[in-house]
């Protein structure tokens, strides 16, 4: 059975750009996007660095001297640059990786992850 939980205060997001609460024995972080809040395991699967620590930034694609930003956000790890899709936790360049992302929501200016 799936539940919400309160992980922190809209405010706090704002100011911090970012929310990583334990939710049910894991971190889960909520970063902001142009598309909206996104959710997602805050443990990069790469080598275990807090992913959501990271920058959210577009990606960009193309080739030397053409690159172009794809439209896709992307959610990339401090440690080494992994990239991974804030939608579907998929990694960019290693679809074997991925990350778990969970709903979210804002209710009465509390930031709600569902798991």
């Amino acid at each position: 059975m799936k539940n919400w939980h309160d992980v922190g205060a809209v405010e706090q997001l704002e100011r911090d750009g970012r929310l990583i609460a334990r939710v049910g024995g894991r971190e889960i972080g909520v970063v902001s996007t142009p598309d909206g809040l996104r959710a997602l395991r805050n443990r990069c699967p790469h080598q275990g660095g807090a992913l959501c620590l990271g920058t959210v930034a577009e990606r960009l694609v193309g080739s030397p001297g053409r690159y172009q930003l794809g439209g896709t956000t992307m959610l990339r790890c401090p440690w080494h640059g992994w990239e991974f899709s804030v939608e579907s936790g998929l990694c960019a360049d290693d679809p074997s990786k991925r990350v778990a992302t969970y709903p979210v929501r804002v209710d009465d200016g509390r930031v709600l992850v569902e798991t």
